[in-house]
């Protein structure tokens, strides 16, 4: 029983590989989804089963590096493959290596400092996604803010809410990041993965300015 998290973990992982080996930005895509729901179920299996080891938890950073991040920086890079995406691309890999190297030397209580991984791949994942299916017109900066964006949110020093430690129906942010999904996914569902994952950065900004205002 002991072994059931480290095994989900490695799914994680086998997700990120197989949407690296693949190459296919929307099979790709839904398989950093799938990897990230795995995420959530390797810790959520250790809480149960009371398994917690220094082994399982360099696994999860290092299956999170290659779902998380080679994988979606990967994915992007086989729609955008130019000169400035490739560098965009090495920069977010970067950060989320830093991330998650940080992460495995610090104790977080409730909240995360800096943008989580999985949320940053589900930024750029819910991009590649929306451009596969549909290449929207925009501006030609927004592709690189789609990578950079999160990719710098990562390592700011800013409270990120997670569902430790607190009722889920009491949390108002998580509230209006299943709302603001549920909406878009009404409207045009290409977008809701993207509206999903942007909608926490927004709504942690958000809380952020509030709870500064409050400390003044």
């Amino acid at each position: 029983m002991s072994k059931i998290p480290n095994f989900i973990t490695l799914c994680n992982a086998v997700c990120g590989i197989i949407a690296i080996l693949l190459g296919n930005p929307i099979l790709g895509a839904y398989l950093v989804l799938l990897a990230m729901l795995l995420d959530t179920a390797d810790g959520f299996a250790a809480r149960v089963l009371n398994v917690k080891s220094e082994l399982g938890k360099q696994l999860d950073s290092l299956s999170d590096l290659i779902s998380f991040g080679v994988a979606p920086a990967f994915l992007y890079y086989t729609l955008f493959t130019d000169t400035e995406s490739l560098l965009a691309c090495i920069f977010y890999i970067l950060s989320a290596l830093f991330r998650l190297g940080k992460f495995n030397t610090l104790e977080y209580a409730d909240d995360f400092n800096g943008l989580p991984s999985p949320a940053a791949a589900g930024i750029v994942s819910g991009y590649v996604l929306l451009y596969a299916f549909d290449a929207p017109s925009s501006p030609d900066i927004l592709p690189l803010l789609a990578i950079i964006g999160p990719a710098v949110c990562m390592n700011i020093h800013m409270r990120f809410f997670s569902l430790k430690g607190e009722s889920i129906f009491s949390n108002w942010k998580l509230w209006f990041v299943v709302i603001s999904t549920v909406i878009t996914s009404l409207i045009d569902w290409h977008y809701s993965l993207l509206m999903c994952f942007s909608s926490y950065l927004f709504v942690s900004f958000v809380d952020g300015v509030k709870r500064n205002v409050k400390s003044i």
